[in-house]
């Protein structure tokens, strides 16, 4: 009897010893933080996988960071707009994902690469997206606004993703979306480039799911199709429907798409607000009610949606803080709004 239950007691410690904790990441200046960087807590005999990272809204990361770890990273969205104080948790280097299941939500970066599979990139802003050689499995990126590229290796060396419900918004001079294979989905994301007319929106995408989209090359001044071909002529085994496409030719290859849109930009999406807000569907859109469930093609139907400025979901925080200039009966008034991101 004593043995079981000596047994039992080792149990106990070594479950207690095992949960999961959380850790605050953020500079030295502010009260209460674990670590100074993300770099710092993957050094950490104390940080294991299954643990959270919390970013402080004034963490603001100039050097390139290396997540080592299976762990999860929470940082404070992206949107600046959304409260009084102007400010978010900001990585201005390479963020390096070389822990297989790492999971990314709520940060506002510079660069992603993944070096190992099974990693989850969720309403986040990103700049450029990029895969390592040694990259072999599917990643995921979901509810996004990415102003770059996402990317496979390279020409010879296609990568896997999952991307659904991001905002791909691109004025740079080369493709959107290039160097993928064997992809799970391209699903309700918004492509938008709009740079040289010369690069695709989509480039040697092969073996892909790619439907609810809506697919715009929208200064191109040519009779060129540079986002449909680049899927029909170049992809193979793709499954291309019921997408909302700016150019009409070649129309025969994948007849299950509304072709001819996005000349004005009004005509798809309000225009008003920052990020995903600004695509929300006009009145009468050609994408409501036009995707493979019945609901909207775009970022904001299919199973993510897309909230404004990348919040993380159900955590609590200061939208407004309203110190009073003088004091009332001996106490200085403060209001405080604090709202919690629940969709």
């Amino acid at each position: 009897m004593k043995k079981n239950l000596l047994s039992v007691l080792v149990l106990l410690v070594a479950a207690v010893s095992t949960e999961a904790k959380s850790w605050k990441i953020g500079p030295a200046s502010v009260n209460g933080m674990d670590f100074a960087s993300i770099n710092a807590a993957m050094n950490s005999s104390q940080v294991v996988a299954g643990d959270t990272l919390y970013l402080d809204q004034y963490y603001n990361e100039n050097q390139e960071q290396n997540v080592t770890k299976r762990v999860v990273i929470i940082g404070t969205g992206y949107d600046t707009s959304l409260t009084d104080e102007q400010v978010v948790a900001i990585l201005t280097n390479k963020l390096n994902l070389k822990a297989s299941g790492a999971v990314v939500k709520s940060v506002k970066l510079s660069n992603l690469y993944f070096y190992n599979d099974d990693c989850i990139v969720e309403r986040c802003s990103i700049i450029d997206i990029g895969t390592s050689s040694t990259t072999a499995g599917m990643n995921h990126i979901y509810s996004s606004y990415i102003t770059g590229g996402i990317r496979g290796y390279s020409n010879s060396h296609y990568s896997q993703y999952d991307i659904q419900n991001c905002v791909m918004d691109y004025n740079w001079y080369s493709e959107v979306i290039a160097y993928l294979t064997s992809s799970k989905i391209i699903n309700n994301t918004i492509i938008h480039q709009y740079g040289g007319n010369t690069y695709y929106a989509l480039k040697y995408v092969n073996n892909t799911v790619i439907a609810n989209n809506i697919i715009l090359r929208t200064n191109a001044n040519n009779n060129s199709d540079f986002d449909e071909s680049s899927v029909t002529n170049s992809g193979l085994g793709n499954s291309i429907e019921h997408n909302i496409i700016s150019h009409t030719n070649p129309l025969s290859y994948y007849p299950n798409n509304k072709i001819g849109y996005g000349g004005s930009i009004s005509e798809l999406f309000t225009q008003q607000g920052n990020y995903s807000d600004y695509y929300k569907l006009a009145e009468k859109s050609a994408a409501l009610g036009y995707a493979t469930d019945g609901g909207d093609c775009g970022c904001h139907g299919g199973m993510f949606g897309n909230p404004a400025g990348g919040r993380p979901q159900y955590i609590p925080y200061f939208s407004k803080v309203v110190v009073g200039s003088r004091t009332e009966n001996g106490k200085l008034p403060v209001s405080v709004t604090v709202k919690i991101q629940d969709e």
